[in-house]
């Protein structure tokens, strides 16, 4: 073996050499031991690992493009005349590409083993995460319903129906039972659903004013203002437990005349409610619950807090409430305001 060209550049000739992958051109340059007849000189070779036939040329020159990764022999014998010289040997292996070896292979299938399980962990988790949200969207509904349809607000109710009644005056009596009848179908109505139109909501709110204002009789007024908000829709009973706070807390201890005020707007993508009252303010209703020994918190404190965290979460977008206590150019108490915000979808 005089030559091997490895890629066309000269190695050194070694018992074994060992190639890179991409080291896979090898050709082979053999002398014959005699210098006569070289014209008449045939070489025989075979090339274990590649194939298991003898060649023959007059070249000597043998060359392989294109090996694959492995282990090779080559034998070479030079004829001249029918007579045979001995044969050489020259053993060489082509490595295998990294990603072709087996660390490369089972760390490969241990990282697929890998991300497979996390992959599968994250859906478990992803998927009790929104089993949890639903959950907790379930309870803040039910919440919802209880803040609308307290026992304190069923009693009052009826209260007012019975006064009727024994009044005589049926008219007001059936009013009063229709209105109620109708609150209470479409709370249970528009309970299960995600977002309701802007009109069902000032519905709801409208029937819930009126049965206040049969209840309180005199001296309360209010107004709504939508600004002609149409083709919206906003999640469902957010409004309502606020004002009733606002009468509860505020307007139900007031002398004199109790107004209460809703204004309804969209800024940018978010929906703006303003909920104001003429009342005593949380300071001296705070006071008053401390006399009558009621630890009581309202709807639109911690309760409410949590449901807006809920929605938050399983809805996005701006969910908040800020309350303002309101007061004159002396510092006395006018009365409260609520800024509600939250998202709103368009109908098309």
């Amino acid at each position: 073996m005089k030559q091997v060209f490895v890629n066309d550049s000269n190695v050194t000739i070694a018992s074994v050499n060992h190639f890179n992958s991409t080291q896979r051109k090898i050709a082979f340059v053999v002398v014959s031991p005699s210098l006569r007849n070289l014209e008449n000189i045939k070489y025989h070779y075979i090339l274990q690992g590649y194939d298991n036939h003898w060649y023959s040329q007059s070249s000597n020159s043998i060359q392989f493009n294109a090996l694959s990764p492995g282990s090779y022999t080559l034998f070479v014998k030079a004829e001249s005349m029918g007579n045979f010289s001995n044969v050489i040997q020259y053993s060489f292996r082509i490595i295998k590409p990294f990603y072709l070896q087996i660390w490369f292979l089972i760390s490969a299938l241990f990282i697929f083993l890998a991300i497979v399980y996390f992959v599968y962990r994250w859906q478990v988790e992803k998927q009790k995460l929104k089993l949890k949200l639903l959950n907790e969207l379930n309870v803040s509904k039910l919440t919802a319903i209880q803040s609308q349809m307290n026992p304190h607000f069923i009693f009052n109710s009826l209260n007012s129906i019975q006064d009727f009644v024994l009044q005589q005056d049926a008219i007001k009596a059936y009013d009063a039972i229709g209105k109620f009848a109708t609150l209470i179908r479409k709370i249970m109505l528009h309970s299960e659903k995600e977002f309701i139109d802007i009109e069902e909501e000032l519905a709801i709110l409208n029937v819930y004013l009126e049965l206040e204002m049969m209840r309180i009789k005199k001296d309360f007024h209010y107004s709504i203002n939508s600004h002609d908000l149409a083709d919206i829709e906003i999640p469902p009973m957010l409004i309502q437990p606020f004002i009733e706070n606002s009468i509860k807390h505020g307007l139900l201890h007031k002398q004199g005349e109790k107004i209460l005020t809703v204004d309804m707007t969209i800024s940018g993508d978010v929906f703006i409610c303003e909920i104001q009252d003429n009342g005593i303010g949380r300071r001296q209703s705070g006071i008053i619950k401390s006399r009558q020994n009621k630890e009581h918190t309202s709807f639109a404190g911690s309760a409410l807090e949590k449901r807006m965290q809920i929605l938050k979460k399983h809805f996005g977008g701006n969910f908040s409430v800020e309350i303002l206590d309101l007061h004159d150019k002396e510092g006395n108490a006018t009365g409260t305001k609520v800024i509600l915000k939250a998202p709103f979808k368009y109908i098309y």
